[in-house]
C-alpha cells in the first residue's frame, strides 16, 4: 500500500524548521511552504490580505496531503472488507 501512495519528499530540513521556530505540530510534508508564509505574515503584520499567494500555495499542499491520507484509507478500508469476505467464504 505504500507503494501506491508515496509520501512527498521532505523538502524543508529539521534545521530550517528550528530556525524558524516551527511548532513540531506542523511539521509536516507541507512545512517548506509553512515557513515562507509566516515571515510573510509577520512582516506584513498579519494582514490577511497580504499574503494570500503563500497562503493559497500552502493550503493546496496541505488538501493534497489531506486527499493522500484519504486515499491510503479507503484502500485500508478495501483490503480489510476483501479479506473479511475471503474469510466468510
Amino acid at each position: 500500500m505504500a507503494d501506491k501512495f508515496p509520501p512527498p519528499p521532505m523538502k524543508a530540513t529539521k534545521d530550517e524548521m528550528d530556525a524558524a521556530r516551527m511548532p513540531y505540530a506542523w511539521r509536516d510534508y507541507c512545512a517548506h511552504l509553512l515557513i515562507p508564509l509566516n515571515e510573510c505574515r509577520s512582516t506584513h503584520y498579519y494582514m490577511p490580505w497580504a499574503c494570500g499567494h503563500e497562503r493559497h500555495v500552502y493550503e493546496k499542499c496541505q488538501y493534497k496531503e489531506f486527499k493522500r491520507r484519504v486515499a491510503i484509507m479507503a484502500e485500508e478500508k478495501r483490503r480489510r472488507r476483501d479479506q473479511l469476505i475471503g474469510v466468510a467464504a
